[in-house]
């Protein structure tokens, strides 16, 4: 692990990363020691950054750091890098107003391997009894503050289920425990609009912004999702994945053929830095 550059695994006790979750973070997938989607994973850490009025952030040096740590592993096929960035230690209370030098810290660990059998195989879902709430200035950003995924877990753990959907206090769907999700409806693709919660992921950025498929981002209701004749869940880690049940509704593979060609276009080519 490094943190601020050096080989450490020990974190300042005053670091508002810990007391407040005052902090970004992004988890990248590295193959042979290349950073897949760097540039999406930069934009986001950069665009919250600036949203939680952070410090100055010395870009390059950590593009730097994170290319050559990723380099330590460059005989795995697949790996797993994580970026983290705090606000830094500063003096007690919330106010950020003596906080002037970020932490960096990012580590390694090794990939999971299941989420290869997931693209091939598809996964079952079910939907969360867990809920999201709305916070229009943290939406899309993928802050420290992850305790409601941590509840999401559990109730995934206790129901013996490997992901869910999660709606917010309205009813709408908004993303799965740690993924982004698209239904197919009428016709067309959809992805809910991420204005008051949610993670918008570096999966689903690449999707979007490529226009590898035509998607339209909306508020989707839970009516929408069970009428929906195909769904999929995407990260940075296990790409996309096809969902093959929800809550007990089975999609065939003629439904899911969507989503094999989704697969295929994403193969054909990487954005990475």
């Amino acid at each position: 692990m490094l943190i601020n550059g050096l080989e450490n695994n020990k974190l300042c006790a005053t670091d508002r990363g810990l007391a407040y979750a005052d902090g970004l973070f992004s988890t990248i997938k590295v193959e042979f020691g290349l950073i897949i989607d760097w540039s999406l994973h930069l934009q986001r850490l950069q665009l919250g950054a600036a949203r939680l009025f952070f410090p100055d952030v010395d870009w390059l040096l950590l593009e730097q750091e994170v290319t050559d740590y990723a380099q330590t592993v460059k005989e795995h096929a697949h790996y797993v890098l994580k970026v983290i960035l705090t606000r830094g230690s500063g003096g007690r209370g919330y106010s950020i107003e003596n906080c002037q030098t970020p932490t960096r810290i990012i580590s390694l660990s090794p990939f999971p391997e299941i989420y290869l059998q997931w693209q091939k195989q598809g996964i079952d879902i079910i939907q969360c009894e867990s809920l999201l709430s709305r916070n229009k200035q943290l939406a899309g950003l993928k802050s420290l503050a992850r305790l409601e995924q941590v509840l999401i877990k559990q109730e995934l753990m206790s129901k013996q289920a490997v992901e869910g959907l999660v709606c917010d206090e309205f009813d709408h769907l908004i993303e799965a425990c740690a993924a982004n999700v698209f239904i197919y409806l009428n016709d067309q693709w959809y992805t809910p609009k991420l204005d008051y919660c949610g993670v918008a992921g570096v999966m689903r950025a690449r999707i979007l912004q490529h226009a590898l498929i035509d998607v339209i981002e909306k508020e989707i209701s839970l009516i929408e999702v069970n009428q929906a004749s195909c769904l999929f869940l995407t990260n940075a880690l296990m790409g996309v994945v096809p969902v093959k049940q929800y809550q007990g509704k089975t999609y065939s593979q003629q439904q899911l053929q969507r989503v094999t060609e989704l697969q295929a276009v994403l193969n054909q080519g990487r954005i990475s830095e």
